[in-house]
């Protein structure tokens, strides 16, 4: 027998009878259908079973340099529970229920993952090295949406976790986690999940009750928030579904272009960072500026524990048409008015009762009501422009209309109509007197 045949037979023997190798080289935990593959090829032919277990010895002497220490930029870029030198410490611990592979991440980082469930929380893995690059445990997670993505042909979703710290208000500085799931079955999960009687119909109902399972047994007080059309939707339509609802409101914050989403019980901002999240229980007040014939601004005034006064941030360049619809969104949920951020700050954490919740809500708008009857003039804040068009004599009356608009017994509202001489730029830089209600 030629000594080149004899050496691979005597390497086909200690392949099939030492495979720790193989483990090594392609994790089950992260590489399990390129395990089995391997493990079968050496099965069934094992002439390659020399080229098979270089390659394997290669990828284990590559895996050193993968976890090498990395900068320390991109330490606090990945990193919201823990450092990327902590992050296999016992913040994820606990049985593994689900692995999806090739899952796309957008934030922290835009490459795709193995997304990794566990009882002690979620993590993105590396694909090749194995390595948790960053995640977050169930207890720390405030927040979680799954969200249609905006103007895309093929349906996909985007789940947004919110860590502790990452809702884009206040002093807090960690990462919501980003990352996409096509609209198609659950091809590339494996794990106990699958198995557990949950919705595997597609990756969104898997990991929509896969999350709410995980966070509720972790006693978390967060679920997966889903936009529904009973809550809000656009008024735009989607000329790539027609007759299709949009959840999406397109909007500017500074520069940036992004998406807002209004949810049950909350306002999302998406999906460029800084994201947001503006529970209910965050928010002071919310009005409108910078109004034109076509556009609005929509001002979301924030509680933070830093600044006493709060924060304004500002949505620009919405569109005219989503005004009536974001408009019953905020007066059914007495967002406009800020002597209600008590009693909302007070239902979210269940200070109150139920019953007390209503009562405090009920009292507090009475109280405001009669405040603003007192104080309002008239026409006070009517301008000389007039951008709508509207004649000099309906000037007036179109102030007057204005406090209330957008009620839920008028139909499609229009600004220009309902405004009149008050439809004008207003500079967002300049300084605002107290503005009545509108």
């Amino acid at each position: 027998m030629p000594p080149r045949k004899k050496q691979e037979e005597k390497m086909a023997a200690l392949s099939l009878s030492d495979t720790t190798w193989i483990d090594q080289a392609f994790p089950t935990t992260t590489q399990k259908s390129l395990n089995t593959s391997v493990r079968d090829a050496l099965a069934k032919d094992p002439k390659y079973s020399t080229l098979l277990h270089d390659i394997g010895k290669y990828i284990i002497t590559l895996k050193p340099v993968d976890r090498s220490p990395e900068p320390s930029v991109k330490k606090r870029k990945v990193s919201n529970d823990v450092s990327a030198d902590e992050a296999e410490a016992p913040t994820f611990a606990g049985k593994e229920v689900l692995l999806v592979n090739e899952i796309s991440f957008s934030v922290p980082q835009r490459k795709k993952f193995t997304l990794a469930l566990t009882e002690g929380g979620m993590s993105a893995i590396g694909a090749a090295s194995g390595v948790t690059e960053f995640g977050v445990s169930w207890g720390n997670i405030k927040y979680v949406s799954c969200l249609p993505v905006p103007d895309k042909a093929a349906r996909q979703w985007n789940f947004c976790v919110f860590p502790e710290g990452s809702e884009g208000i206040g002093d807090g500085n960690a990462d919501a986690l980003v990352f996409t799931i096509p609209d198609s079955a659950p091809k590339t999960a494996t794990g106990d999940e699958m198995s557990r009687g949950f919705d595997t119909t597609s990756y969104k109902s898997l990991l929509v009750d896969s999350f709410n399972a995980l966070l509720k047994a972790s006693k978390s007080n967060a679920v997966v928030q889903e936009p529904v059309e009973a809550v809000f939707y656009s008024a735009l339509p989607q000329s790539h579904r027609k007759g299709e609802k949009a959840f999406h409101v397109k909007a500017h914050r500074g520069s940036k272009d992004g998406y807002l989403f209004f949810l049950r019980t909350g306002i999302v901002w998406t999906f460029r960072k800084p994201l947001a999240y503006f529970s209910f229980a965050a928010i002071n007040s919310i009005s409108y500026t910078s109004i034109t014939k076509r556009t609005f601004n929509l001002s979301i005034h924030v509680a933070t524990q830093s600044s006493p006064e709060g924060d304004e941030i500002e949505f620009g360049m919405i569109d005219q048409e989503e005004y009536t619809g974001i408009d019953t969104y905020i007066k059914k949920n007495r967002l406009n008015d800020a002597s209600m951020a008590e009693a909302r700050r007070a239902k979210e954490f269940k200070v109150n009762g139920e019953e007390g919740d209503e009562g405090a809500l009920e009292q507090a708008m009475a109280d405001v009501e009669d405040e603003e009857e007192e104080d309002y003039v008239p026409g006070q804040e009517v301008g000389s422009g007039s951008e709508g068009g509207s004649d000099d004599d309906n000037d007036e009356s179109d102030a007057e209309g204005s406090e209330d608009m957008g009620s839920e017994d008028e139909g499609s509202v229009d600004l220009e109509d309902e405004l009149g001489s008050e439809m004008e730029d207003v500079d967002a830089n300049k300084p605002r007197e107290k503005r009545n209600k509108k």
